[in-house]
C-alpha cells in the first residue's frame, strides 16, 4: 500500500464518518442528508411519521452504497491486486505464511467485500421497495406503531395522532446527539434514530434509570464534571421492544416535568438533577478543604429545613483578595459573623446559590453572599465545618 492509496483509505474513511454521524459544523452548513434531499422529504412539522419513513429509507440506501462506491472509486484509481508482480527471493520467517498464500487470503478478502458491496446496492433498494408498498406498511416504524392502533393492521390513525400532537408547544425536544432525538408530548415518548424511530405511549410505559455516569472535563477541576443518565423506556404494549434514553443530568428535570409517568430512580443510583445540585456537591467538597471550626456540640435543628443538625459556621478566613492576588476594594471584602451555628451545609449551600445570578454560574464559588441572619458578607473559604 503506497502513500496515496493509504491518504484515500484515511479521507474515504472520515467522509463516511461526516456522512453517517455529520458534525455541527457540517449541519449548520446544510451539508447533511436530511438538508441536501429536504425536497424529497419533506416537512417534518407537517408530516411527522411520513418523514421519518422516507428518512429512515434514504438513511440506509444512501450508507449501503459508501463500501460500493469505495471499490468503485478504488479500482479505477488504484486497481489493487489486478496485477500481482513476481516476488522477488528474501529470506522470511518460517513461522509466517508465505508471500503467495498472503496475498491469496488478501485477494479472497478483497474480492468477498467487493461482491458483498454490490449485493447491499441490489438488496436494500429491493427492500425499501418492499416497505413502500401498501403506504409504507410493512416498514418497521409503521408495524410498531400498528400495534397501538385500535384497527388491526392500520397504522395512519396514530401517525394522526402523533403529528397533531407534535405541532403543539408544549412538548419536550432534546438532541441526544447528530443522530438521534428524543421527544416528549402529552401522550408520547418517541426517540429518531438512524434507521428506525422508537414509540412508547406513556399510558402503558414504565420508565427507570438504569446507570449514571460523570466524567471530569477538566484536568485542573476535579469539580468540573459532567453527569449521564441512562433511562429506560419499557412499552407495555405486546411486541414493542424497549429502548434508551442517554441525556445530561441537568436535562432530567425538563424530562420528568413533561412525562406523566413517574422515573424510578434505584436508590443505589445518584446524580445531579439541576444545577443547584450539582452546585451543592462542589460547595460542600470546598467547604471540606477549609479548616475545621471548634464549638461546643448542640441539639437545635438547621433554621432552613428543620431536619438536619447545624454543623457550618461562617467566620472570617480568607484573605481578600482577588484572582490575581490584588487586594479587593474595601465594600468587596468579607467581614466577620458573630452568629452561633444555625445552617446545615447543603442549606447554607442552597443559599448561597440563590444569592447569585445565572449568567455567573461558572463562577459562584468565587463570588460572596451575606449571612441569612446578620447579613455579614462572606466567600465559600469563610464557611468552615464544626
Amino acid at each position: 500500500m503506497d502513500e496515496s492509496e493509504l491518504l484515500f483509505n484515511l479521507v474515504y474513511f472520515l467522509l463516511c464518518m461526516v456522512i453517517i454521524t455529520p458534525p455541527e459544523e457540517f449541519q449548520r452548513l446544510g451539508f447533511t442528508i436530511e438538508q441536501l434531499f429536504a425536497r424529497f422529504l419533506g416537512d417534518e412539522y407537517l408530516d411527522f411519521v411520513g418523514y421519518h419513513l422516507r428518512r429512515t429509507s434514504l438513511n440506509l440506501f444512501v450508507h449501503s452504497c459508501l463500501p460500493f462506491c469505495y471499490f468503485l472509486i478504488h479500482r479505477l484509481k488504484f486497481s489493487v491486486f489486478a496485477k500481482q508482480e513476481p516476488l522477488e527471493n528474501s529470506d522470511l520467517d518460517p513461522d509466517f505464511p508465505m508471500p503467495q498464500e498472503a496475498v491469496a487470503f488478501k485477494t479472497l478478502t478483497w474480492k468477498t467485500a467487493q461482491r458483498f458491496s454490490v449485493l447491499a446496492v441490489l438488496v436494500v433498494p429491493a427492500l425499501i421497495f418492499n416497505w413502500h408498498q401498501q403506504n409504507w406498511k410493512r416498514h418497521p416504524i409503521s408495524k410498531t406503531l400498528a400495534k397501538y392502533s385500535n384497527l388491526q393492521g392500520s397504522y395512519t390513525a396514530v401517525a394522526r395522532d402523533i403529528g397533531t400532537e407534535l405541532r403543539r408547544p408544549e412538548i419536550y425536544k432534546k438532541k441526544l446527539n447528530s443522530i438521534a432525538t428524543v421527544i416528549a408530548t402529552e401522550n408520547w415518548i418517541i426517540k429518531t434514530t438512524l434507521y428506525n424511530v422508537h414509540f412508547a405511549h406513556q399510558s402503558n410505559t414504565a420508565l427507570s434509570v438504569a446507570k449514571a455516569e460523570t466524567y471530569n472535563i477538566s484536568h485542573h477541576d476535579q469539580n468540573d464534571t459532567l453527569q449521564m443518565i441512562s433511562i429506560v423506556v419499557r412499552p407495555m404494549r405486546q411486541g414493542v421492544t424497549d429502548f434508551h434514553i442517554r441525556i445530561n443530568a441537568l436535562e432530567f428535570r425538563s424530562l420528568e416535568d413533561r412525562v406523566r409517568r413517574p422515573i424510578s430512580i434505584p436508590s443505589n443510583i445518584q446524580f445531579h438533577r439541576n444545577v443547584i445540585d450539582r452546585f451543592v456537591d462542589v460547595f460542600k467538597a470546598q467547604v471540606a478543604l477549609n479548616p475545621l471550626f471548634q464549638a461546643e456540640a448542640t441539639t437545635d435543628k438547621c433554621f432552613a429545613c428543620m431536619l438536619n443538625e447545624p454543623n457550618t459556621k461562617i467566620h472570617k478566613q480568607c484573605a481578600d483578595v482577588d484572582r490575581n492576588g490584588a487586594p479587593l476594594a474595601e465594600e468587596s471584602c468579607c467581614s466577620n459573623c458573630y452568629c452561633r451555628p444555625m445552617w446545615c451545609v447543603e442549606c447554607l449551600a442552597r443559599w448561597f446559590s440563590a444569592r447569585q445570578t445565572d449568567i455567573d454560574r461558572e463562577v459562584w464559588l468565587e463570588q460572596k453572599c451575606t449571612c441569612p441572619m446578620c447579613r455579614a458578607k462572606f466567600c465559600v473559604r469563610d464557611v468552615s465545618y464544626i
